[in-house]
């Protein structure tokens, strides 16, 4: 009988500064990948491997475009804090997904997934549905989601679009907006955005989504603006929020390789 050899999956982690290799540096380690720090060009890495970056700056992006398959770190989809320990639970959490920068659909989870994230269901509250808002909210994009995903005139042609489906006010805001999220979320119709983890919050507190097939929201949002006077209430919020939050991972579940074999 031929015995069959099992490949291991080398994973070649890509080191671009101190506070984001405290994130791809414990996450190879736990598969005894390698370590490259040789951006931006990264010459020395295998683009027919297995990467793990974080972001799309400092040559990831170049990367990521050229690699067989990669494991993508960013800023936790709840509770994170961006590179701070969360509020509520003292450590780090980070998103990671697979060839993607974000889980675009809802996941079905296995008994561990569920029991991992139980430690955050006591702090989500979904509100009901708001049936009577005023105004569209529309949320700009990053500079940086402009040039990768080759959108230099998002905003402007969104607002384009819109003009021609709605009557209702329309209020952009923009990366550098001072006010909080909540508060312009109170009267809202809908909110419309790219790619934007601003529709988790605008979803939870009962608003309505617009927003790119590209984006985590998608399951649970409409991608036609030309139907933003009757947007989607999903039934499924529950199970979409548990999707988002088994594919982020405290610090301590990437170091021991929970995240690994999750997102593997």
């Amino acid at each position: 009988m031929v015995e069959e050899v099992k490949h291991r999956v080398v994973v070649q982690g890509l080191l671009t500064r101190k506070i984001t290799d405290e994130v791809v540096k414990p996450f190879v380690e736990s598969v005894k990948g390698t370590l490259h720090r040789d951006g931006p060009n990264f010459d020395t890495v295998n683009f027919s491997g297995d990467i793990a970056c974080f972001g799309v700056l400092r040559g990831t992006s170049e990367v990521m475009a050229q690699a067989s398959n990669f494991y993508y770190f960013d800023h936790a989809y709840m509770f994170g804090n961006r590179h701070l320990p969360s509020k509520i639970f003292k450590e780090r959490i980070y998103r990671l997904t697979k060839n993607y920068q974000h889980i675009r659909e809802i996941d079905t989870l296995k008994a561990k997934d569920i029991k991992r994230i139980e430690k955050y269901q006591d702090h989500i509250k979904l509100k009901d549905w708001n049936y009577n808002g005023d105004y569209v909210l529309v949320c700009d994009i990053s500079e940086h989601a402009k040039k990768f995903y080759d959108k230099p005139n998002w905003l402007k042609d969104t607002l384009t679009e819109l003009k021609k489906h709605t009557k209702r006010e329309i209020r952009v805001r923009s990366k550098d907006t001072k006010t909080s999220f909540k508060s312009d979320l109170k009267k809202a119709h809908a909110v419309v955005s790219f790619q934007s983890t601003v529709c988790i919050d605008a979803i939870v507190n009962g608003v309505p989504s617009f927003c790119d097939r590209v984006s985590m929201g998608i399951p649970v949002s409409l991608d036609d603006l030309s139907l933003i006077e009757d947007p989607l209430y999903p039934g499924d919020r529950p199970f979409w929020i548990n999707s988002l939050l088994a594919n982020q991972f405290t610090m301590t579940e990437i170091k021991n390789g929970t995240a690994w074999e999750k997102v593997k």
